[in-house]
């Protein structure tokens, strides 16, 4: 290792606390890291110092990327915890490096009569280890994301039954939707025929029309027009002496809800895939 990267690795490790004490204070104030003004001081400082402390880590390791991951995968835990954007958290980390360089010229570590080439090392040693952490931190930046976007879909994607095999899970579907619909269609006649009623049994009817919605976006409006016209046809053969105004609204609240449903699917979809196109 060249002198004048060793005196560099030597006076961060030694003012590695004043250095991130003077990040802190930088951070906290900055208008382009205005999450960081509410977190404690003594938590942002200690981030500060095991970034700072990483340096030497890194100059001694055989390999320098895996020894960045610990701070960095631990930096990202922390930022997304905190709910920091990813935006903040990638310019506190240009917040350190210019930090760590503003610290070293102060001290006079720059006005020694060395050679450019040492000078350049350490450069680009600095500049490495922020390029690695960057590089990591986004990266798990967007894990934690997308983990949290599983999370919060996760009851509708088990609705959804995204399976693995795409052939099973289409199979499934279309098959269990088949049932529905008979039993739909068993209940219909069951009430309007044999007990020439038309109360409490079409509620049941919202099952198949919510579940297609679900399963195929706006293409499940079809389900709804065939519960619908099965209500309105049946109504119209068994039911003759009651009034249609109640199974017309009924039809058209079926439209409307697979209808909407369907629509805040596609768009819970087109979501999703922004999100694992970025993985």
């Amino acid at each position: 290792m060249q002198a004048y990267a060793a005196k560099l690795i030597d006076l961060i490790e030694l003012k590695a606390e004043n250095i991130a004490k003077q990040w802190a204070t930088d951070v906290m104030k900055h208008n382009r890291t205005p999450s960081y003004s509410s977190l404690p001081q003594d938590r942002v400082i200690e981030r500060g110092v095991k970034f700072y402390r990483l340096f030497r880590q890194m100059s001694l390791a055989d390999n320098s990327y895996e020894a960045a991951k610990t701070f960095s995968l631990r930096y990202a835990q922390e930022c997304h915890r905190d709910k920091i954007p990813l935006h903040e958290a990638i310019y506190a980390l240009i917040l350190l490096r210019r930090n760590l360089w503003l610290y070293a010229e102060f001290q006079g570590v720059f006005v020694t009569a060395l050679e450019k080439q040492q000078a350049v090392e350490s450069l680009n040693r600095t500049i490495l280890m922020y390029d690695y952490v960057s590089y990591q931190v986004i990266e798990k930046y967007q894990e934690l994301i997308n983990d949290d976007v599983d999370k919060k879909l996760g009851s509708i994607k088990t609705m959804m039954m995204n399976t693995p095999i795409s052939g099973m899970k289409s199979i499934y579907k279309s098959g269990l939707m088949g049932i529905l619909l008979l039993g739909a269609c068993i209940l219909t006649y069951y009430y309007h025929a044999t007990l020439g009623t038309g109360v409490i049994f079409t509620h049941l009817l919202y099952i198949p029309i919510i579940l297609a919605s679900i399963w195929w976006g706006k293409k499940g409006i079809f389900v709804a027009i065939f519960l619908g016209v099965l209500i309105l046809t049946s109504h119209a053969l068994f039911l003759k002496a009651v009034p249609f105004v109640d199974d017309i609204i009924r039809a058209l609240m079926f439209v409307v809800i697979g209808g909407v449903v369907g629509w805040l699917m596609d768009g819970i979809k087109k979501i999703e895939d922004l999100y694992k196109a970025t993985i």
